[in-house]
């Protein structure tokens, strides 16, 4: 009689969609931990003295001066700089006075334009 308890559990936990909350197992440890991770090694590799810089400051020092000085002297540079800094400039979406956007969309194939005609419908009644 146990037995058919546990099936009928393991039944129920099947038919879950496997992102339910019932499904999910957070990994509360993070990623973990591996023998050769590049990110980790960059990270730590940020603090040490760098040994092209003339005063030993840190990687990351260095790199930002030199990143702001490349800026300085192309625009390329500068751009990225101010969209990692200040975020991407969003374009807006619309004709050049402010008036919303016409698309038309030529369809060929008669399938295709029924198609067509009843998504609209359906969006329409909605």
């Amino acid at each position: 009689m146990a037995n058919l308890v546990k099936q009928g559990q393991n039944k129920k936990k099947r038919q879950l969609h496997p992102n339910s909350l019932a499904n999910l197992q957070p990994n509360r440890q993070g990623r973990p931990k591996r023998e050769l991770c590049l990110t980790d090694i960059a990270r730590d590799k940020l603090n040490e003295p760098c040994p092209y810089d003339p005063q030993k400051r840190p990687w990351k020092i260095y790199l930002v001066e030199r990143w702001f000085g490349h800026a300085a002297e192309n625009a390329q540079y500068f751009r990225e700089l101010l969209e990692r800094l200040e975020g991407k400039i969003m374009q807006p979406l619309g004709n050049e006075d402010g008036s919303p956007l016409s698309i038309q969309i030529k369809v060929n194939a008669n399938s295709t334009k029924e198609a067509i005609g009843d998504v609209i419908g359906r969006l329409s009644a909605n």
